[in-house]
């Protein structure tokens, strides 16, 4: 009696990818809802199956790209997502697709799960108080919480023979754009950290999480505009003229007020104190420097020749920021860094998609 039971109930389900078929899903997944008898599968579903093994096989030079997620199996061929489901599992267990943790269906082959990253900085980022020095103390913080494995690099130049780059780690790079062309020569995924990469190949390869420096520098135009109303003959003290961060700072500045630009070689306080002197001596009533190290320089120029220093606003919130007393466009370090991490995760699973682009905005801090 039992079997006769289970011979009706068979014809019963056999029905369910037909209602599917013609849009009653409600009543479909009430099939599937029911006890778990077994049943042989329905013909439109081996056609299913049929016509994806077709797309696989027609497909097969899209090695290692992601394959047709569930959804769109069960909305393009009419069919439960369960069904769909189970249709992709069968072909991950023959070979014909492979699943990656959080990250979806994939072709199999072209793609080798990374072990770690490659820590690539400027050396600049060995100078206590610097940018660098914190990003780099920052970022391996998180990287140690995270369980990501790290290697530092502080190479000048990359090895012809080695490549510099070696394939089982991620290349995160700071301030080393031949770093940069390297990975895009060798068609590598790598992580750009607080820059943007340039137009081209590299912006499908490289990704990066930067800062919004146009925000930024008109945020700070907006600060002196509230608070120094009175002002005006308002100076700005850029880093390097090809620089885009630069150069994006200074005309987010410009875009809300005026002002007179003085461009610096370098970001740093030893190349800058002569332009620095300059701002100082035309006697601005107001002084936007583009970074934390411009803003010592000119902080230095005032001491030296004994006036007045006037209101000044920094960008970056670097360790010096604070000894100074500066009030700064801050980067948001946990945010920077957490997101950089974020997207380390995702290329130790995926390193087959575009690239991935991050904006952080600045904050303003204000100090007396």
């Amino acid at each position: 009696m039992l079997a006769a039971l289970q011979r009706s109930l068979s014809l019963f389900f056999a029905g369910a990818d037909k209602y599917r078929y013609f849009g009653i899903d409600k009543l479909a997944k009430t099939f599937d809802m029911i006890l778990d008898v077994p049943r042989t599968r329905t013909e439109r579903v081996q056609v299913v199956k049929k016509k994806l093994l077709s797309i696989i096989q027609a497909e097969s030079s899209r090695s290692g790209q992601r394959f047709l997620a569930n959804r769109a199996i069960a909305k393009r061929f009419h069919i439960s997502y369960q069904t769909a489901d189970n249709l992709i599992r069968e072909l991950v267990q023959e070979g014909l697709l492979e699943r990656r943790p959080a990250s979806g269906t994939y072709y199999p082959g072209g793609h080798k799960q990374t072990s770690g990253v490659l820590l690539i900085f400027n050396a600049r980022a060995k100078r206590k108080t610097s940018f660098g020095s914190r990003l780099l103390e920052e970022l391996t913080s998180h990287l140690d919480r995270a369980g990501i494995p790290w290697r530092m690099s502080w190479t000048t130049s990359l090895n012809p023979r080695t490549e510099g780059l070696p394939k089982e780690r991620y290349p995160v790079i700071w301030e080393r754009l031949d770093v940069v062309d390297r990975a895009v020569q060798l068609g590598r995924h790598a992580l750009l950290l607080n820059y943007r990469p340039p137009p081209g190949l590299a912006s499908s390869l490289i990704d990066s999480v930067s800062v919004d420096d146009f925000s930024g520098g008109a945020g700070a135009a907006q600060y002196f505009k509230r608070q120094f109303p009175r002002a005006s003959r308002v100076a700005i003290l850029s880093g390097p003229a090809d620089d885009i961060r630069s150069t994006a700072r200074v005309n987010g500045f410009l875009s809300v007020m005026p002002a007179t630009v003085f461009v610096s070689p370098t970001w740093y306080y030893e190349g800058a104190i002569k332009i620095a002197d300059k701002v100082v001596a035309a006697g601005a009533d107001g002084i936007f420097c583009c970074a934390d190290r411009l803003a010592e320089a000119v902080v230095r120029s005032c001491i030296r020749k004994g006036v007045k220093r006037p209101p000044l606003v920094s960008f970056d919130d670097a360790p010096i920021a604070q000894w100074l007393n500066l009030t700064t466009m801050a980067i948001p370090w946990t945010e920077l860094v957490s997101a950089a991490v974020r997207v380390i995760k995702q290329r130790q699973f995926d390193n087959t998609s575009s690239a991935i682009a991050q904006l952080i905005s600045t904050k303003l801090i204000i100090r007396s």
